[in-house]
């Protein structure tokens, strides 16, 4: 599913009502109408429920009336609250909210204590909250008689309906705007907005919907925007598995990990490509590592890095590279001189596919020259603080841009960008993006990075391009959490039990 920022958003808005002549006012009708099936939904089968709408000063507000209009014919029992004169209201919102005065519906402004005091009031005795206050154009902080509005919803409905966005998100970049409603649900119209899927944004959206309103979806066709990875997309991209298959035909990836202390991160990254499907795992770990990892994974095929000269590194790293359909370098492989060496005879001789990840990106953050000299397409999948060592800007940086951060080093380096952390970014070198919906904050623990770099070389064993491997091997990963995470609660998830469920993930996704 694509998603919109809020400029793209109105282009669409514009062109349905100028080019194809959709009037402006059955769009906001057919927006209320849905989100008043939402709204019944929600309230479900409670006798005489109260609902009370709080209505902004743009279209917004004008669907806030919209709806307030249905639910009365509806029979329920509403109060609705604007942030301006309903007589200062212009367009379609004017219209709507000029219909509810005709009717002699009582609509109270809030601009002071006593209509603060009166909207207490009403959302403490109502079953429903509306948030119909700012929408997806916001462009300003809230503050002032707003925020305090916002304050009193959050703190005294008992469930809370914002209509298209959580008033107070901005809906490009998910940052909160001073303060925003707390939404238990959220029905947006024709497409998603990125910023609900950016944190901590997206914390603030609830259960969302997104409505069909009658816009053509051919309007975005031709939009430069991210994807939101969907079950049915990761089951088109998943390889298939023939019942002839055998080893060899599940692919066979080499990964190149661990050191004195880190063994851990070689035996994850291993479990988790052949719980991805790989027919053989090869290992290649340091001496002082083997014996432990042999324990722990049978199944792996485990050589030793050779310590004696550079020349027996390059013939082995040359050997198994010509053996293997997919390359992973880096997690748990230490710091030191020797590790660097290896990822730049890795890196000058790869030409298979390759995963970057964490020492791998810690040790080219001091010589990205490396990336110029990559012979093969790659993945690299840092974290915040590693990207902001690979571009050095801060991590708070990273954070404040991270779809166009990971865009512009993808372009840059002619790689495909895998930026971890809530709502993973995606970019190819080629320009398409993705933002990944699974994972959960249980997934914030030791080894969860060496997992999720397991499952990506293993599908890049098994055939997919770069991007496909990426984007199909992040949702795989987070939907592995949140199964963990469903059966153990987000404190108790360990790496391990991110892997152990990948299976289960796939079969998921498949079915």
């Amino acid at each position: 599913m694509k998603l919109l920022t809020p400029q793209q958003m109105k282009a669409i808005d514009e062109s349905a009502i100028k080019n194809i002549g959709i009037p402006g006012i059955i769009l906001m009708e057919n927006a209320a109408i849905q989100t008043v099936m939402k709204a019944s939904q929600m309230i479900g089968d409670k006798k005489e429920p109260n609902i009370t709408v709080v209505a902004g000063i743009g279209n917004n507000g004008g669907d806030a009336f919209a709806i307030t209009r249905h639910l009365l014919a509806m029979g329920y029992a509403i109060s609705v609250f604007s942030m301006t004169d309903v007589e200062n209201l212009t367009g379609d919102a004017g219209i709507n909210a000029r219909i509810l005065l005709n009717i002699g519906m009582d609509i109270p402004v809030i601009e002071g204590f006593e209509s603060l005091d009166r909207l207490k009031k009403s959302c403490r005795e109502s079953d429903l909250v509306i948030d119909g206050l700012l929408g997806t154009g916001l462009n300003r902080d809230v503050d002032g008689i707003l925020s305090e509005a916002i304050d009193i919803i959050n703190n005294y409905a008992p469930l809370i309906l914002s209509i298209d966005i959580a008033s107070g998100v901005d809906g490009l970049t998910g940052k909160i705007r001073g303060n925003c409603i707390k939404a238990d649900a959220t029905v947006t119209f024709h497409l998603p907005k990125i910023g609900m899927f950016l944190y901590p944004g997206a914390e603030y959206i609830g259960e969302l919907t997104v409505a069909d309103i009658g816009i053509p979806y051919a309007l975005a066709e031709n939009m430069d925007t991210p994807w939101l990875m969907e079950r049915h997309d990761i089951r088109g991209i998943l390889p298939a598995r023939p019942m002839e298959g055998h080893k060899g035909t599940f692919g066979k990836p080499l990964i190149i990990a661990g050191s004195q202390g880190m063994t851990g991160a070689a035996y994850l990254s291993a479990l988790s490509a052949y719980r991805t499907g790989s027919g053989l795992v090869k290992l290649l770990a340091p001496e002082n590592c083997l014996e432990t990892l042999a324990v722990m994974l049978p199944e792996a095929v485990i050589a030793c890095l050779p310590e004696q000269s550079e020349e027996e590194v390059f013939y082995l790293i040359n050997k198994l590279i010509s053996e293997a359909d997919a390359v992973l370098i880096g997690p748990g492989l230490s710091q030191t001189k020797e590790a660097m060496l290896l990822i730049e005879t890795v890196v000058e001789n790869c030409n298979k596919p390759m995963v970057l990840d964490a020492d791998a990106l810690n040790l080219i953050s001091g010589n990205k020259s490396l990336l110029e000299k990559l012979r093969c397409e790659a993945i690299i999948t840092p974290h915040p603080a590693e990207m902001s060592r690979l571009t050095g800007i801060s991590t708070a940086g990273i954070q404040d841009d991270r779809i166009g951060i990971t865009k512009s080093f993808a372009d840059e380096f002619g790689l495909t960008v895998v930026l971890k952390g809530a709502g993973t970014v995606i970019a190819s070198n080629d320009g398409r993006t993705a933002i990944n919906p699974t994972g959960n904050q249980g997934m914030a623990t030791a080894g969860a990075g060496d997992v999720l770099a397991g499952v990506i070389v293993s599908l890049l064993g098994q055939g997919l391009p770069p991007y496909e491997a990426a984007v199909a091997g992040t949702y795989i990963h987070g939907l592995a959490g949140d199964l963990a995470t469903a059966g153990m609660g987000a404190a108790g998830v360990m790496a391990s039990d991110i892997a152990n469920n990948i299976s289960k993930a796939i079969e998921q996704v498949i079915s």
